[in-house]
């Protein structure tokens, strides 16, 4: 019997230090989402999270530090889209959705995109942080194109490294104005340009598989 539960001991404790970050990280996002990162104070993080300021600490050396558990939550998003991509019949749905999913994460509200846009480019860890996702992000994506061309969707002559940084800047590109922008729906501002990026990488069947078999 102690031998069992020696055994079972360190997969419940794990599975409750990832609940404790995970509940941080989501009341982190809630309080950013409404009041931008400079006005969060980790006090308002720790009462919201219901945990003590040490236990803070123990997961996170800052706020900002935060922002690597999203970093880690975007790279599962692309590594989710390589895998269905494997096996989809049509790759389109699944760049969209990716990117749409992608968005989403830091597009939660312009007040917190703005704040993290501004970190990003003056907080050296959250720099570095940064190009190093959109480098592991740029080889994701293109295994995706590559499969695209596979399947004859997306144009061959492209190169799937260029095509993935003509994504990042769609992608970028759209949240940037749109956190400038007076208030509207995030979503809708990607399908335009998503739309638009798509038309240009597609060949003659990948507009065709477009909107599920009709050419527009």
């Amino acid at each position: 019997m102690v031998t069992q539960c020696q055994t079972k001991e360190p997969g419940r404790r794990e599975r409750r230090k990832e609940e404790t970050r995970r509940q941080i990280f989501q009341a982190a996002m809630r309080l950013f989402e409404r009041k931008g990162v400079h006005d969060t104070t980790v006090e308002e993080i720790t009462k919201a999270a219901d945990v003590g300021k040490g236990t803070f600490f123990n997961y996170f050396p800052s706020k900002e530090a935060i922002f690597s558990a999203l970093a880690e939550r975007q790279m599962g998003i692309l590594d989710r889209a390589v895998e269905r991509a494997q096996t989809a019949a049509s790759i389109r749905p699944v760049m969209i959705e990716m990117a749409k999913e992608l968005a989403a994460g830091p597009g939660r509200s312009q007040i917190m995109l703005r704040s993290l846009l501004g970190l990003a480019l003056n907080n050296k860890m959250l720099f570095e942080l940064f190009t190093r996702v959109l480098a592991k992000g740029r080889e994701r994506v293109g295994i995706i194109v590559a499969r695209g061309q596979e399947l004859g969707e997306i144009r061959p002559e492209l190169d799937p490294e260029k095509v993935s940084r003509c994504l990042q800047h769609t992608i970028f590109g759209t949240n940037f104005i749109w956190a400038a922008s007076k208030p509207s729906d995030l979503m809708a501002w990607h399908e335009r340009s998503l739309d638009i990026f798509w038309r240009g990488i597609a060949t003659e069947k990948g507009l065709t598989n477009k909107q599920g078999g009709t050419k527009k």
